[in-house]
């Protein structure tokens, strides 16, 4: 298993963590976009390699609100500039994109979901070999694609090899999905995000970075991803200070790799 951490596209985290130990960054598919050549290439100069970008899209996919002219002007940058990056994983998450508007049903919204991922996503996808993986979200965030199972449902429904779907430990643990059951979906779940999903409430943090002995098991999320292949998992958490959030992280997943 190798670990990165979703750092965005700030260079300087990059370096640290790659000093750390980390084998890989995950970046953010929006500021990734906006990017010109020269900032990525000063992103490649950390010699830290970006596989992966989260939060997708931030333009309406679903409902009245949406515009694929505009979509795909977005998509069309994001792809070229996460190809040139060398990125393997496109994480769709996106929680305010997919979000289905009230009057519409739930199978409407899903369905307004597969067209986008079909005919506007994975034509990109398969021209610049990239993954996107769905990433399912606690109901608090969204009302569509909530649990593991919902997101192998609609990745079947879309049927292509080029979308699959994303294990976040913090929204499984909230809606008490069963680590175990990830066994289920081997070939499905190809990428995860890891945290501590259950931090002291005076934090006022959903999650935060992994620490020895904050009484969550990472193994516990980590040994079943292993056991159907999944090679890459980034934390992805609330920040109390970067620095030592990073470096206290590093030293309980380094065990598990």
């Amino acid at each position: 298993m190798k670990f990165g951490v979703c750092v965005g596209t700030d260079i300087e985290k990059m370096k640290y963590i790659k000093a750390l130990s980390y084998d890989y960054a995950e970046s953010h598919c929006q500021e990734i976009a906006k990017k010109d050549k020269a900032y990525l290439d000063e992103m490649k100069a950390t010699g830290l390699p970006v596989i992966a970008a989260n939060c997708f899209i931030g333009l309406r996919v679903v409902g009245e609100e949406k515009n694929y002219a505009e979509i795909d002007e977005y998509l069309a940058r994001l792809f070229e500039n996460a190809s040139y990056l060398g990125l393997k994983y496109l994480v769709f998450g996106s929680s305010g994109a997919r979000r289905i508007p009230e009057g519409m049903s739930l199978e409407e919204g899903r369905a307004e979901i597969v067209d986008f991922l079909k005919n506007h996503v994975v034509p990109l996808a398969e021209k610049y070999n990239i993954i996107i993986a769905i990433e399912p979200l606690r109901p608090e965030e969204c009302n569509a694609i909530n649990t593991v199972a919902d997101g192998v449902e609609v990745a079947k429904t879309v049927a292509s090899p080029f979308v699959k779907v994303l294990a976040d430990v913090a929204h499984m643990y909230v809606q008490n999905e069963s680590m175990e059951s990830l066994l289920e979906y081997k070939g499905w779940v190809v990428h995860a995000h890891t945290s501590n999903p259950d931090p002291d409430g005076s934090l006022d943090c959903k999650r935060i970075y992994p620490k020895k002995g904050d009484g969550f098991s990472q193994a516990s999320f980590v040994a079943p991803l292993k056991a159907i292949g999944v090679e890459h998992c980034s934390i992805e958490a609330n920040v109390l200070d970067f620095e030592d959030d990073a470096k206290n992280a590093y030293e309980v997943l380094k065990e598990l790799k």
